[in-house]
């Protein structure tokens, strides 16, 4: 009876807590089995422009996170070294060409502005690419780096999740795995995460992007 009082009183407390930064704070996000919002549907708090050729913008667009007009990037704030991701996205291009993105990780600061990314790696968003198909890690050319072209198409939405431990770097789109390899060099440890905007007259829009850390092992 008495462990049953102070189980109560506990839980009594944790809503009350809760409660209270929301009240304080309504951009507060309450994480789920150690989900943290990236994109909290709204605003662009949390991230940072950068802008690299002609004029890409990025908007929020009943609730979408919308980036149309050149090439360029979003940046979270925080990096992340052992993580998995879970993204919700739709490419497509206004001009009838190809839609193309990617969902960069462990980027380092962008310290060369000649180049247009800093270093991480990349998972790719681009259903016409053969070499890099989406769900592909980007140009690293070690086995189960290139993803199995998906059926996937511009103009819709699709899921992908990327898991990162180690040197270990694992994607999944709309649920089927993709890529699936071992970075022999584990050259990007950690870092930011990177919402990309590929060119002119592409647009990429984004309606979920949450992240969970994963614990190193002892």
């Amino acid at each position: 009876m008495k462990h049953l009082l102070i189980t109560t009183i506990t839980a009594v407390l944790l809503v009350g807590c809760i409660s209270r930064l929301l009240v304080e704070n309504p951009d507060f996000e309450v994480a789920t089995d150690g989900w943290i919002q990236l994109f909290n549907g709204r605003n662009f708090d949390g991230w940072r422009e950068n802008k690299f050729k002609h004029k890409p913008e990025w908007k929020v667009i009943d609730g979408v996170l919308t980036g149309h007009g050149g090439q360029g990037y979003l940046s979270s704030l925080d990096e992340f070294d052992d993580f998995e991701l879970y993204a919700e996205a739709r490419i497509s291009d206004t001009d009838g060409g190809r839609g193309n993105s990617g969902i960069y990780f462990r980027c380092a600061p962008h310290a060369d502005k000649k180049q247009e990314f800093p270093p991480g790696y990349e998972a790719q968003l681009d259903h016409g690419d053969s070499n890099n198909p989406t769900g592909s890690i980007y140009a690293l050319k070690v086995k189960g780096a290139r993803a199995p072209k998906p059926a996937t198409k511009d103009g819709e939405w699709v899921t992908m999740r990327i898991r990162a431990i180690g040197n270990h770097l694992q994607t999944w789109i709309n649920g089927k795995p993709a890529a699936d390899c071992y970075d022999p060099e584990n050259r990007h440890k950690k870092g930011s995460i990177l919402l990309q905007m590929h060119h002119l007259t592409g647009k990429v829009e984004f309606r979920e992007v949450r992240i969970r850390k994963i614990d190193k092992k002892n």
